[in-house]
């Protein structure tokens, strides 16, 4: 284990004893889910259901909570609109801002899963985050739906969920296409302190690219708070492999790429979903041709996420990105559980997800399918060109 993995570990721990002391201390005391909206005893559905989001809204990854709660709204109005739990039944939405501290993040799911009024959460999008209040929610016994955070350790019970598939379980159309392109060599370029890239980066990665006869000739790892790659981009121009797979977040990705450029190197570079959402227009034209996969495009065709792209664009009048995909697809999950469990309560929400997530259902990323509670998506690989995405494969 790495430094910088052991010290995540231990500011876990720390949080998940300070959220239990304080749940002790002064927690939800009504017993049996603390009669959360919904909870009415007789199975059904409560005419205001009201969901809390607690995700980034501020921070270095807040565009994921910010993506995921405008998914969400989107999700939210086509619900209500349209009547989907029945006539006046409403579902509404709590927003809590996690602002990128581990800490923050378990202390207000603490505080959302002791509101009687919250039926279900949809949870933090940063893994170390996500996994740290995993533990919790099974203890609270509250429905909760991650986005992103597709690390380990996050739907670790019965009540953990996540919408968005992990990053590994569709990054292998990166590296077919790095081999069908003629590509030999490879260097890695990857955050240690992110759990996703981490993984990725020292394990995922290397296994895909060994399994395609790809060579693995660098592997340099860096930290959340490097913000100059000028050094790592000078080794890679220097050894000049026939690809790149990056593995940072979004303001990193924009720096990296233009330094790689000064560097010399003109390969290859794969990168991530996290570079979608124009989070890498900053780099200009350092960022033309840029590859990564995808589990949302505006470019993709399938029924459902064409129907959902016309539909964000006319809402917010711009381009959905995967972050709103997430959070669009994240609500519709619950709104399709409640109807399928016919009751709006914790207990009644959490039987609803499983039986969806058995079945499956189409949505803005397309085809859903489930291993357990945890999402699968074939995908799609994508090119940064001039500002847009187009398909690759």
């Amino acid at each position: 284990m790495n430094r910088g993995r052991m010290r995540t570990n231990v500011l876990a721990g720390l949080a998940v004893a300070a959220v239990f002391t304080t749940a002790a201390c002064g927690g939800n005391d009504g017993g049996d889910n603390g009669g959360a909206s919904g909870d009415n005893g007789d199975g059904g559905i409560a005419e205001t259901i009201t969901i809390a989001q607690v995700q980034d809204q501020t921070g270095p990854v807040s565009y994921a909570g910010v993506g995921a709660k405008e998914g969400a709204e989107l999700a939210i109005e086509e619900i209500n609109e349209e009547g989907f739990l029945g006539d006046g039944v409403t579902i509404e939405m709590e927003e809590l801002d996690t602002g990128g501290e581990i800490e923050r993040a378990a202390s207000e799911m603490n505080k959302a899963m002791a509101d009687p009024n919250v039926s279900a959460i949809i949870g933090p999008t940063q893994s170390q985050q996500a996994a740290t209040v995993a533990p919790l929610v099974g203890r609270g016994e509250v429905p909760t739906v991650f986005t992103q955070a597709g690390s380990e350790g996050v739907v670790v019970n019965d009540w953990t969920f996540r919408a968005t598939p992990p990053m590994e379980s569709y990054y292998e159309p990166a590296l077919d296409y790095l081999e069908e392109q003629g590509a030999e060599t490879v260097s890695v370029l990857y955050n240690a302190t992110f759990p996703t890239f981490a993984l990725l980066g020292e394990d995922d990665v290397p296994a895909m690219a060994e399994e395609r006869g790809l060579e693995v000739v660098q592997s340099l790892a860096v930290q959340m708070t490097t913000q100059d790659f000028a050094g790592q981009s000078q080794q890679i121009a220097r050894e000049n492999p026939d690809a790149v797979v990056m593995l940072l977040i979004a303001p990193q990705s924009v720096t990296a790429m233009k330094q790689l450029g000064t560097a010399g190197y003109e390969g290859q570079v794969s990168a991530t979903s996290v570079q979608a959402a124009g989070n890498i227009a900053a780099a200009g034209d350092a960022a033309n041709g840029l590859i990564y996969p995808v589990p949302y495009s505006t470019a993709m065709e399938a029924e459902g996420s064409v129907a959902f792209t016309e539909a964000f664009e006319e809402k917010f009048g711009k381009d959905a990105n995967p972050y709103n995909a997430d959070g669009y697809d994240a609500m519709w999950w619950i709104a399709r559980a409640i109807e399928a469990s016919g009751d709006s309560s914790r207990e009644g929400i959490r039987e609803g997800l499983e039986q969806v997530a058995s079945e499956g259902y189409s949505g803005a990323m397309g085809d859903v399918t489930f291993e357990g509670n945890d999402a699968r998506v074939p995908g799609a690989l994508v090119r940064w060109e001039d500002g847009a995405e187009t398909l690759v494969q």
